[in-house]
């Protein structure tokens, strides 16, 4: 290829890549789970996907432990693996050039991210070397895979037949398809495939709606309502679990036995169907909330400290983690920041002073003016909505429609007041 055809390539990838980028600015980002059928795997697809996972945990190794990894090659043919033996020379027959680039710009992007929080000051480890692989990346829809909706099955790069999978209906018709990760769980293997479509346009609901997470309540809405979400385990799980336990102790980490890596994997697969249930019942609460409201307000409360406080098992059991950050990833949600005295703060107007209340207090009492709530978590909801309103306002965004949302008055009940003060409009 001369100079200029392959100067004029390059300018062709670079425009389809810019108008690519453009098209993607009005689309929705979306990750279908298609689960592989494994009563449809012959031995000779097991085999590949196994050596894929095995090959996929030898590159990583291999790139880390070489003098530069930002200089390292990101298509080896080899790599060199550590045995009880020694070190022995590899070849990679199974991973295709891209998954090789992907899988080497992944270490170097680990090394990249940590020293970027060693850089704000933060306490940060260094990256290890893994002893297991359980994600295989596919960049290139069309190239690394392929995907076969008529008969249900997707090709991967290297696997000369394809694999039967189910939940390829998930994907909307006309989704621009991106690319996909092949991923290994203890209740089976996944494609996670990435997709883009254009978002649909649903009538605005005029509603604007603030939530205080907690633990007594989970999720309690401004306007009273309260939503529970715990997931527990089993008893059959948690005997499990203790047997296992008292097997590892009693063999140590080195005499591990069959018998015991079985109850272990089993152990792995109960715990990934309670995660799955809990993320379930958080989507489809998710879904009716922003369905329902054009305007929601959260603060930014550090659930991960409540789950390593007193509170570990209630935390654990819930689905706030999962409900907060689907609803942080929203345009819709507004997040007030987590200084935001919202329990303590009274809500009159004229008023607004902070009074301290202990744990074990449910309800609210102003110590200034007198106010009286029957529920401090309701409180805390309307709280919440009002200083997110107030946010949103200031920031003066012209004719959008959260600003538009955040006119709306919030409203609480109606608490009541010490009669030797003034009773005010509480909006």
């Amino acid at each position: 290829m001369t100079n200029e055809a392959q100067k004029q390539k390059n300018a062709n990838i670079r425009r389809a890549g810019k108008a690519t980028r453009e098209k993607r600015k009005t689309q929705r980002c979306r990750v279908f789970e298609v689960k592989v059928t494994k009563g449809k795997l012959s031995y000779e697809k097991e085999e590949h996907i196994r050596r894929l996972f095995l090959e996929g945990k030898w590159l990583w190794n291999h790139t880390l432990a070489g003098d530069d990894v930002f200089a390292a090659d990101i298509c080896p043919k080899s790599v060199t693996v550590k045995t009880p033996d020694g070190l022995e020379e590899r070849p990679l027959i199974a991973l295709g050039s891209q998954m090789k680039q992907d899988i080497v710009e992944s270490v170097k992007t680990a090394i990249k991210g940590l020293a970027a929080k060693k850089a704000k000051g933060e306490k940060v480890g260094r990256v290890r070397f893994r002893k297991y692989c359980d994600s295989i990346p596919l960049r290139q829809y069309g190239v690394t895979y392929r995907i076969d909706f008529e008969n249900n099955t997707i090709s991967i790069q290297g696997l000369k037949k394809p694999i039967k999978v189910r939940g390829l209906g998930q994907i909307p018709p006309g989704a621009d398809i991106a690319n996909a990760k092949l991923v290994r769980k203890p209740s089976g293997l996944y494609f996670h495939i990435t997709t883009y479509s254009l978002p649909e346009e649903k009538a605005p609901t005029g509603a604007a709606v603030g939530i205080d997470f907690g633990i007594k309540a989970n999720m309690t809405f401004n306007t009273g309502k309260e939503v529970n979400i715990c997931v527990p385990e089993t008893k059959a799980i948690k005997i499990a679990s203790r047997k296992t336990n008292k097997a590892l102790v009693k063999n140590g980490r080195d005499k591990r036995t069959g018998k015991h890596r079985k109850r272990v994997k089993a152990q792995r697969a109960a715990y990934e169907k309670l995660t799955n249930k809990k993320r379930d019942l958080a989507n489809k609460e998710v879904s009716k909330i922003l369905n329902d409201n054009d305007f929601v307000a959260i603060q930014d409360e550090m659930v991960a400290n409540w789950h390593k406080g007193l509170f570990g098992r209630q935390v654990q059991h819930s689905a706030m983690g999962f409900i907060k950050a689907r609803l942080k990833t929203s345009p819709k949600t507004h997040v007030v920041p987590r200084s935001f005295p919202s329990t303590q703060r009274c809500p009159v107007p004229t008023c607004g002073k902070d009074t301290p209340h202990p744990l074990k207090k449910r309800d609210y009492d102003c110590a200034v003016c007198g106010y009286h709530h029957e529920s401090r978590d309701i409180k805390s909801a309307a709280m919440i909505l009002m200083e997110a309103q107030k946010q949103v306002c200031a920031e003066r965004t012209a004719k959008s429609p959260v600003e538009a949302s955040a006119s709306f008055s919030v409203r609480l009940v109606r608490g009541k007041r010490s009669p030797m003060k003034r009773e005010a409009q509480v909006l």
